[in-house]
């Protein structure tokens, strides 16, 4: 099994619901219209890596850019976990 990364901080896609609740769109749209896989969705419920293909996807069905669905939030510098 590979070693998990260590990565410095995650991506929060709040900036994607809330712009999918501006639109009207909803999960199951993603799902149903976008045939973005359902785990996939649960991925980006749970803030976890997605791949560059579906961030096209939702920029595309949202006419928006990446920055408009995601955001970097960098760890704390006195994270334990940044040992």
């Amino acid at each position: 099994m590979p070693k998990e990364r260590y990565l410095p901080g995650k991506i929060n896609y709040e900036k994607l619901f809330s712009l999918m609740n501006t639109k009207g769109i909803k999960k199951t749209n993603l799902r149903n219209d976008y045939k973005i896989h359902p785990t996939t969705i649960q991925k980006i419920v749970a803030g976890e890596t997605i791949n560059t293909d579906t961030i096209v996807i939702l920029c595309d069905a949202l006419n928006c850019q990446p920055g408009d669905i995601m955001e970097y939030i960098p760890d704390p510098p006195d994270n334990p976990d940044s040992q």
